[in-house]
């Protein structure tokens, strides 16, 4: 028995020895990172790449001291993401990490002959929107985490919170890939909750007729429904749906905590820097040698339920104690 013991620690600490070796050299070694945020407009897109930056600094990896990144910001235009992508696969950096789904998308065109790994985050819909395959295989040289909330998680709180509801209106632009992904999506649910749909949905350059559009739908339905839209999630699109639909006296359920606080009723969301955080984890996995298309996709660990108590008391809608308590925002 005390031979065998022997020959068990002979051949195992070699491979400890080098489990060790490698990961110190990793840290050791200094890495070149390119990042694509798709818009630095929306304050989510800024709280996950912070939380991607201290996640990372946590696991001992630091700007200017292993990590040399080189940040760029698309400004919502794919012609420009694709640029960026393919100017990071020029310089050969060590991996892409592509903050939204345009910038996703993005990072894998350009990478289609060059395999240069890919972490994504802060994406709506990676499977509806072909970033991935599945969670367990991406199918390409891509991981990451998801922001996805099920939207029939989203509408079981809506129910609780607007129990009278029999008509959502579902509005978005089709000129991103997730907001078409999660608008079908709420379409197909809603009827699970008993409620009649009705979709709005045009492309970017009918914009200008955003107001008549969210005015038409205001006057149907008994509650508003934007899904991942990072279009219509801008102050000044989101301003005019919440300013007509609040004329209307009809609440606007939305999917973040910065819209709900921007004049939305209510969300059921994920926390935009915890998932950045969470991205992290890959990101540090890829940098240590490990194959991207084998490490599997994550939904979020942490969500999290925002209230706008202010915006209820205006539209006079009473929301029980329960709901409340259960929120972890709330403005008021």
């Amino acid at each position: 028995m005390r031979r065998y013991l022997r020959f068990v620690v002979l051949v195992t600490t070699p491979i400890l020895i080098c489990l060790i070796f490698f990961g110190c050299e990793a840290k050791n070694r200094k890495f070149h990172i390119g990042v694509l945020q798709w818009t630095e407009k929306i304050q989510a897109f800024n709280k996950t790449y912070k939380g991607v930056l201290d996640g990372l600094n946590d696991k001992g990896y630091r700007q200017g001291i292993n990590l040399e990144i080189d940040y760029r910001n698309a400004g919502q235009d794919k012609n420009l993401a694709l640029k960026i992508a393919r100017g990071f696969v020029k310089k050969d950096v060590d991996l892409i990490v592509a903050l939204g789904t345009g910038s996703s998308l993005a990072a894998l065109e350009a990478t289609q002959k060059e395999q240069i790994p890919i972490v994504f985050s802060i994406v709506g819909a990676p499977k509806a929107t072909g970033i991935i395959r599945d969670y367990d295989d991406p199918g390409r040289n891509i991981t990451g985490v998801s922001m996805k909330v099920p939207v029939k998680e989203q509408f079981e709180i809506i129910k609780e919170v607007l129990p009278g509801v029999k008509k959502l209106g579902i509005i978005y632009c089709t000129d991103m890939s997730q907001a078409v992904a999660t608008g079908k999506e709420a379409a197909a649910v809603a009827p699970e909750f008993g409620w009649t749909q009705l979709t709005v949905s045009f492309p970017k350059e009918e914009l200008p007729q955003l107001q008549k559009m969210a005015q038409s739908l205001a006057q149907k339905v008994d509650a508003i429904y934007i899904p991942t839209d990072p279009i219509l999630g801008l102050p000044k699109n989101l301003g005019t749906i919440t300013r007509i639909s609040d004329e209307y006296k009809i609440p606007v359920v939305v999917v973040t905590e910065k819209f709900v606080e921007a004049g939305g009723l209510m969300s059921v969301h994920c926390d935009f820097y915890e998932i950045g955080r969470q991205a992290a984890g890959p990101i540090v996995q890829v940098l240590t040698g490990v194959d991207a298309q084998t490490i599997p996709s994550q939904k979020p660990i942490i969500n999290r339920i925002s209230l706008n108590l202010k915006k209820a008391q205006e539209l006079n809608l009473e929301i029980k104690r329960n709901v409340i308590l259960k929120a972890d925002n709330i403005f008021d």
